[in-house]
């Protein structure tokens, strides 16, 4: 199969190092390298030798951080290799037989970068005379992940580097005065058939003459140039797989090497007499003396520590969460299992233990009786329901899941779900009986991930992004099936949240055009667009902020102040559709950056973000007062419980607080999440994170048809790799 081959059959072959019952050896073999007698290569994190025509591995490292990239010195004897023994990633030198590694470089590294900006100090070959390694190394001025190429002396002392300015993967040629490289660095990056401005060539370039020449010239990517004798070996994919291919040394045509089609060639290395490299994520060998390649067996026997069952504290894995009506008990979704953990007494309870499922987005019902949440127990992300304290069984409310859904919200009376998905809908099931209603679905593109029930659970409010690219609030009311537009298509709208007593509709909104001066270059910028707003729901129900007129007012007949208003009941929480955008009013706060709405029947808490890279605050704004305050500082996230008195904060350091709902509350009452733990079983997990992997890119990739691809027979063809995964 084609496309994401290469990326799902890694994930696959992480579940076991056996292939299958066909005993071709351990998989997952990566970063080969070859010497007369050996074959080296990194499997787990660590660098292990086999003899060259395959057989039973010996593992030479075993630190907890990752070597990588194993080359062997001309004679054999050493291995140079990039490891993170202090900390920092550096080259290292070992015995090929094996021993105590030496260090040689002492530079400090650039630091984690994603994957696909690959890793510092890449070990690339060996002089042919022995004395040094060369290293690609990231020290060019214009980013971190660009490298160049360094010599540095095996027996100690300060690298050199070569006068290329610039290159990916590369080697030198048998006398070592010159280097056949790739200018471009895209090893790490798993596009499949580019052909764009990343599309890397195979160069040569003089060391004596500080000249260069281009040696292919081809739309496909050329890369992983190694050199033996006087031909060049690399990988293209030239006819849309990546294949062995050589050319002479000198230029002219190029030869193709091997003919895989299902998987790619990669990590081509050259050694004295043969070229080495992983295809399928097993290793092989081609001989150009004889034009002969053959799979290498090879074993690898260790304990896979990694693989066994293990106890794990999951609070820094938490995906959802959620209080109590009465804030006695929080809930949350974690490392794929739902638990509560008590406000003070009582231990944590993991309710769902299901190693080989993934439960999601929880959310507690208004009474606190239910738990809802996704699970892709079935195969399909579906929705369940099921009892908070742990008891029965579950109940499936949904069995047409082939795509994926977001969160379900419940209704306050508990009788209703409402989910989006990305087939871009709106829906919401019946509790009791299952049966799915069709609430709104759009042709734009973007997904509706933001939807709240109001309080008398009659409507929906939620967000659609309309064919300008603005967001817009709209209500959908339950009773008459329609929907109405609850902000003005012209300003972009987003985070709604219904007043618990059904006076009003908050939302945010990007109206505040503060207009500055661009300190860099002469240009204008609109800065704190964002500004809070409440529609009243109703023609009865006062504005949350009232215009200031001074008046003259009559005196009461029995000398008092009458009220200005009177006590909005929660008993009629109809809404009056017509004129309701007409009825909005923006509150007291200054334009700024806000979300995560939520209210009570005081006023409307919500999230400031302040300088990037720093948490958010919480902040509510109180509506007698027309005037808001800092809750707390720091909050990555937040619930509210369903009488209004207490906030669940979460915090940056995966802690979480149970405070007072009120202004500069208190922090100091943290919920126990140490003890939030559960057992897993590693080869469990990883078969639902292929799962996972493989569902997400089927619903998130831009053309629905895969490129031609049978999804489904990805799936089972890899699958049938590991005969006891299920």
């Amino acid at each position: 199969m084609r496309l994401f081959a290469p990326i799902l059959v890694a994930m696959l072959l992480a579940l076991s190092p056996i292939a299958s019952a066909q005993d071709t050896g351990t998989l997952l073999l990566r970063f080969p390298d070859l010497s007369a007698t050996q074959v080296s290569f990194v499997h787990g994190g660590d660098i292990y030798v086999a003899p060259r025509n395959g057989g039973r591995a010996t593992r030479l490292t075993s630190h907890s951080g990752e070597e990588l990239f194993p080359k062997f010195s001309p004679d054999g004897r050493w291995i140079a290799f990039s490891a993170e023994y202090t900390g920092t990633r550096q080259v290292w030198v070992m015995p090929s037989a094996g021993g105590q590694p030496r260090q040689l470089t002492y530079r400090s590294d650039v630091g984690v970068m994603p994957p696909r900006g690959g890793s510092d100090n890449r070990v690339l070959d060996w002089t042919p005379d022995g004395t040094s390694v060369l290293v690609r190394m990231n020290r060019v001025p214009w980013g971190q992940r660009g490298g160049r190429p360094y010599l540095v002396p095996a027996a100690g002392g300060m690298e050199t580097p070569l006068a290329v300015p610039e290159t990916g993967g590369g080697s030198l040629s048998p006398d070592g005065s010159k280097y056949v490289y790739t200018p471009i660095d895209r090893e790490f990056r798993t596009w499949k058939r580019h052909r764009g401005g990343r599309a890397q060539e195979v160069w040569i370039y003089d060391l004596s003459a500080n000249t260069s020449v281009q040696l292919t010239d081809n739309p496909a990517t050329d890369n992983q140039p190694s050199w033996i004798g006087d031909r060049i070996y690399f990988s293209s994919d030239r006819e849309y797989t990546l294949n062995l291919y050589s050319m002479p040394a000198t230029g002219g045509e190029a030869q193709k090497v091997t003919e895989f089609t299902e998987y790619d060639v990669l990590w081509p290395s050259g050694g004295p007499d043969g070229v080495v490299f992983e295809n399928g994520g097993a290793l092989w060998l081609h001989q150009p003396s004889t034009g002969n390649t053959q799979r290498l067996n090879i074993s690898v026997s260790d304990d896979r520590p990694a693989a066994m069952p293990r106890f794990v504290k999951a609070a820094a894995q938490v995906q959802s969460f959620d209080l109590a009506p009465n804030a006695e008990r929080a809930l949350f979704a974690a490392r794929g299992e739902l638990f509560t953990v008590p406000a003070k007494h009582g231990v944590p309870r993991n309710i769902s233990n299901t190693p080989n499922a993934r439960e999601i987005s929880a959310a507690l019902s208004a009474d606190g009786q239910q738990i809802a949440y996704l699970s892709d127990a079935s195969g399909e992300y579906e929705i369940y329901v099921r009892a908070s304290d742990g008891s029965g069984t579950p109940r499936r409310l949904t069995s047409d899941g082939d795509i994926w859904r977001f969160p379900p919200v419940w209704s306050p009376d508990g009788k209703r779900l409402a989910y989006a998905d990305k087939k871009l809908r709106l829906r919401y099931v019946d509790v009791a009986s299952g049966s799915t209603v069709e609430v709104d679905q759009t042709d734009t593109g973007n997904e509706i991930t933001v939807y709240v029930w109001s309080p008398d659970s009659k409507a929906l409010a939620y967000v659609l992004t309309n064919a300008a690219g603005i967001g817009q609030v709209w209500l959908y009311d339950t009773v008459s099936k329609r929907k109405y537009a609850a902000t003005q298509a012209d300003y972009n709208a987003a985070n709604p949240a219904f007043d618990p007593k059904g006076r009003y509709l908050y939302f945010t909104s990007d109206r505040d055009f503060n207009l500055e001066f661009e300190a860099v270059e002469f240009d204008y910028i609109y800065v704190r667009a964002q500004k809070l707003f409440a529609a009243a729901l109703r023609d009865d129900v006062a504005p949350a902020v009232k215009p200031l007129s001074d008046e003259i007012k009559a005196p009461s007949a029995n000398g008092k102040k009458d009220k200005e208003d009177k006590d909005e009941k929660a008993a009629d929480l109809g809404i009056d559709f017509d004129g309701l955008i007409e009825r909005t009013v923006a509150l007291k706060v200054p334009g700024g950056n806000y979300g995560g709405l939520l209210a009570s029947e005081s006023g409307l808490y919500y999230q400031s973000a302040g300088a990037q890279g720093t948490p958010p605050e919480l902040q509510f704004y109180k509506l007698a007062e027309n005037k808001a305050d800092l809750v707390a500082a720091g909050v990555n996230g937040y619930a509210l419980s369903g009488n209004g008195k207490k906030l669940l904060l979460a915090q940056a350091d995966n802690s979480y607080v149970l405070a007072d709902a009120k202004w500069k509350t208190d922090l100091k009452a943290k919920l126990d999440m140490d003890k939030m733990q559960l057992r897993v079983d590693p080869q469990a997990e990883w078969a639902q994170m292929f799962r996972d992997g493989w569902r997400i890119l089927r619903d998130w990739f831009y053309d629905a048809g895969m490129h031609g691809n049978d999804w489904d027979a990805v799936y089972q063809r890899y699958l049938a790799l590991l005969p006891h995964v299920s």
